[in-house]
């Protein structure tokens, strides 16, 4: 498959007619708005932008809301977790079905009630809070058998309370020595403080204020009337009264649980919808008429010019065209069958290609397919990868992009399953399978095989580059930039397997007239760009120094062998230390079952993990470096992404 075609449209209709448009549009879902608003050409022409509805505020609250609100109902809801949620998934709407059930929800009087119940609930959970910092405060002083009140009353004396750092212990009794007035006490103390309870009376208070001072004394006030234990009891007895009316509140908070599925379909409507309402801002206007430009896929441009005529009940203008081939501007949609589809966020995480160039993910489908198998081959991890996603394509439930991602996997498991019956590799060698090599003796033969791919797929990625020169027009650039090349590539590589084999001479020769004459093109025309005789050939001599970067790339695809070869020794490895304690009586028995999972499941893991980043790396710079620029613009339907529910 391919970039899908785009026509570009202009459109002028009453702004009056706006809204509704925009909801009929947005059920349409192919259409991507050119944001008008930016172009300065029009703005001299007196069109304004649109302003941002009032509407769109209240959107947004209402989604801030309602994502509250079903945060809250969370807490307290026993929903399914880990593979039996993956398995109930998401319930799947398409658009008018979403709109119907979230217009029928009444979800503000939902959000009052649990906001209500929230905020009675934030309530006594802040009373609870203070209360137990007042049983800590009171607790160093619970052994005062004395109201609190006369601690803080008596006449005719001074009473202190408070702390003293308890490395401070010996200078305190020090301190305290001598006073006939004054006596202190440590009603308790913690790893880090004393604390004690001072009277004094008469003329000897100021000098015990002073020796107290002395020894860090940090005043404390207790709160309270009546003796600390009974404060501490009354306490007690209201966190009791507390937790009893939490446990109400969360009583009813739970019977609203049962409301959460609905709150997440107004969540998606009103994503939907405040998408819709801002997709506006992309228009210019006049006083009465709007104008609106964008894009739609050419194989759906009747079907739009359909929608906007009944919904503009045919009064409004339109022009229509397709997209320019070379423009930056045009969006990217990409449209590919089921299989390479699942590679597509490959490209994405790269970059969208331009509307002038080539979808490359049918193209580096295969390559990564067979590069993957190659680094990670071995039938057992392959039958496990097979197996794990086929059982979750078929029992869960899952949200499309996750779906994709599995599918991606599945289409994996069998070139690792095909490239270990080639390695004769089942978990490193557990059960002996025959096999077209022996990684450990056939290294070199690997090695070999692993730069062919390279060469192929090099010579593909050329191959690519032509054939988007050719279709844009511009056959000499494919002559000189691919063809020049490939008699350089070719020519250099025969000639120089005379080293490692004999050739007749005629090929030898051969081999090196077209090398000559690949490399004297390239600096007669690698330069072609630049003003003046030395600009080019300086030009054509630096194109020719890029000849060095092909033999790096070339070099490159050894990690397909080293890879392949490193996983299997790893499986090996392990099969050997459990091999060694399986003798060992029951226990041996265990332990090297034990070793085998745990180490064949964490080289499993390294394995897939190292082929997955090695792959990519191999397509994004030795693949796409020849011919792929990327740097387009996604096509951005009006529809946003469902955060709760399947929207088809």
């Amino acid at each position: 498959m391919a970039i899908v075609k785009m026509n570009e449209f202009s459109l002028f209709a009453f702004d009056s007619s706006k809204e509704d448009l925009l909801h009929e549009l947005q059920k349409f879902e192919y259409v991507h708005f050119t944001n008008l608003g930016v172009d300065e050409t029009l703005s001299e022409l007196g069109l304004k932008n649109v302003k941002m509805p009032e509407e769109l505020m209240e959107i947004d609250d209402d989604i801030g809301r309602v994502g509250s609100g079903i945060k809250i109902l969370s807490k307290f809801h026993d929903k399914p977790t880990g593979i039996k949620a993956m398995k109930e998934g998401v319930s799947t709407y398409t658009f008018d079905e979403l709109e119907k059930e979230a217009l029928s929800i009444d979800y503000n009087e939902t959000l009052d009630g649990v906001e209500e119940l929230w905020g009675r609930m934030e309530s006594l959970k802040h009373e609870k809070d203070k209360a137990k910092t007042r049983l800590l405060e009171l607790k160093p002083w619970k052994s005062i058998d004395l109201p609190i009140t006369d601690i803080n009353g008596i006449n005719r004396a001074e009473i202190f309370t408070g702390t003293v750092p308890k490395k401070l212990r010996d200078r305190l009794d020090e301190e305290m020595t001598g006073f006939e007035k004054t006596y202190y006490q440590v009603v308790e103390e913690d790893k880090d403080n004393l604390y004690l309870v001072a009277i004094s009376y008469g003329d000897e208070v100021k000098k015990a204020i002073d020796s107290l001072r002395n020894t860090s004394f940090s005043r404390i006030k207790i709160q309270g009337e009546e003796k600390p234990a009974q404060e501490m009891e009354k306490i007690n007895e209201r966190i009791g009264e507390l937790n009893s009316q939490m446990e109400e509140v969360e009583k009813e908070l739970r019977t609203m649980t049962s409301r959460i599925a609905s709150l997440e379909l107004v969540y998606d409507y009103l994503s939907n919808k405040k998408l819709r309402t801002a997709a506006a801002e992309n228009f210019v206007s006049t006083d009465n008429v709007d104008v609106i430009k964008g894009y739609i896929p050419s194989d759906k441009a009747k079907e739009f010019e359909t929608k906007v005529k009944e919904r503009l009940d045919n009064i409004y203008y339109m022009e229509m065209k397709e997209a320019e081939k070379e423009s930056d501007d045009t969006p990217i949609l990409l449209k590919n069958s089921k299989f390479a589809k699942a590679f597509e966020s490959l490209t994405g995480m790269y970059a969208m290609p331009k509307y002038s160039e080539v979808d490359p993910t049918p193209l580096l489908a295969p390559f990564y397919l067979a590069f993957f198998g190659m680094m990670a081959a071995d039938v057992g991890y392959g039958l496990i990868m097979l197996m794990g996603t086929l059982y979750v394509l078929k029992k869960f439930n899952l949200k499309e992009n996750t779906k994709l991602f599995v599918k991606f996997f599945y289409y994996l498991s069998f070139s690792v399953i095909i490239w270990g019956f080639l390695y004769g590799s089942l978990f490193g060698g557990i059960i002996p399978l025959p096999g077209l090599f022996e990684p450990a003796e056939d290294y070199n033969s690997l090695l070999i095989l692993s730069i062919i791919f390279g060469l192929i797929h090099i010579y593909f990625a050329l191959g690519i580059k032509a054939y988007v020169l050719v279709q844009n027009g511009k056959t000499k650039d494919a002559l000189f930039d691919v063809g020049l090349w490939y008699l350089a590539l070719t020519g250099a590589i025969v000639y120089l397997l005379n080293i490692v084999m004999t050739l007749p001479e005629i090929v030898k020769t051969i081999s090196f007239i077209v090398m000559i004459a690949g490399m004297v093109g390239i600096v007669l025309t690698g330069g072609r760009d630049a003003e003046g005789m030395v600009g080019k050939i300086g030009g054509g001599i630096y194109s020719l120094y890029g000849i060095s970067g092909y033999v790096g790339d070339f070099v490159s695809y050894s990690r397909l062998m080293a890879l392949g070869l490193a996983g299997g020794f790893i499986a090996g490895a392990v099969n050997m230390m459990a091999g060694m304690v399986a003798g060992s009586g029951v226990l041996g028995f265990i332990g090297a079952i034990v070793i085998f999972i745990f180490g064949q499941t964490f080289n499993l893991g390294l394995t897939l993990l190292g082929a997955y980043v090695h792959a990519i790396r191999l397509i994004f710079v030795e693949f796409f470096g020849k011919f792929y620029e990327g740097g387009g613009k996604r096509f951005n339907e009006l529809r946003s992404k469902p955060k709760y529910i399947n929207l088809k």
